[in-house]
């Protein structure tokens, strides 16, 4: 696993937790600066982006809307009607 995605799923994980986002970033600086990863930065800030909007699409894939449940009703009934040939 790559140390940037390493890296933001911590920060993640500890944004979800705790909830003061600032301090959060001001320590993962001073730790990145202490291990010598200060260009990781970008890449952290990427994956961290990345994880964020993979959570927000499996919510919204997740939520039954009047409109997908009608398209699992007839695609059912599609599938109904085919086999039954």
């Amino acid at each position: 696993m790559p140390t940037a995605l390493v890296y933001a799923k911590a920060l993640r994980e500890a944004s979800q937790e705790n909830g003061n986002a600032k301090a959060l970033i001001a320590n993962l600086r001073g730790a990145l600066e202490r291990r010598g990863h200060q260009k990781l930065l970008p890449a952290i800030v990427t994956e961290y982006e990345k994880l964020e909007l993979a959570e927000e699409r499996s919510k919204s894939r997740s939520t039954i809307t009047p409109e997908s449940e009608r398209n699992r009703q007839l695609l059912e009934l599609y599938r109904r009607l085919v086999s039954s040939e």
